[in-house]
């Protein structure tokens, strides 16, 4: 047995990782998702105007409001760049999911530790026929990632590498 020195050089990165991106689908369903979100929280505010012992509600309503519709609008311009952040890769070894702007987040699992592998849908990804895949280890902190706005297909594909993979990786 040796114990040489490892060379950061020699590796790969996981920086220079060529990702996959998700379904161009999945975009519309963030846009769908925030919208609706959006208007819930829009509606209770106007339950403000029943408010009794409220002064000023109309106008504090209308504040309200405004800064909503400005933060939906931030929110609708940052889906786009927030999407084509999202990505994912297999190696050899782990797959590696990537997402966020101004947070980066890199997040790898070695198929040795994989412990579950889930392919799920929710109703407004079902009417898009967009699924997730959901991916538990057997860590504490990070103890799942979530690949979503994949094509059946390529759900059943990655779902089917995983498990081929931690079985290789196991014996």
């Amino acid at each position: 047995m040796t114990n040489k020195q490892i060379y950061f050089e020699n590796f790969d990165k996981v920086e220079n990782l060529s990702y996959l991106p998700l379904e161009k689908k999945y975009l519309r369903v963030q846009f769908i998702k925030t919208i609706l979100s959006y208007l819930v929280l829009m509606g209770l505010v106007l339950l403000l105007l029943l408010a009794e012992g409220l002064d000023h509600r109309l106008m504090i309503t209308v504040c309200i409001e405004f800064v909503l519709l400005v933060v939906l609008s931030v929110n609708l311009l940052l889906l786009p760049k927030i999407f084509a952040n999202k990505g994912f890769a297999i190696r050899e070894h782990d797959i590696t999911y990537r997402s966020g702007i101004i947070f980066l987040s890199v997040t790898s699992i070695p198929f040795c530790k994989i412990q579950q592998v889930s392919i799920r849908q929710n109703p407004l990804s079902r009417i898009f026929g967009l699924y997730v895949i959901d991916i538990v280890n057997g860590a504490q902190l990070l103890s799942e990632i979530s690949i979503p706005g994949l094509t059946e297909e390529r759900a059943s594909e990655i779902k089917a590498i995983i498990i081929e993979r931690m079985k290789y990786e196991n014996k």
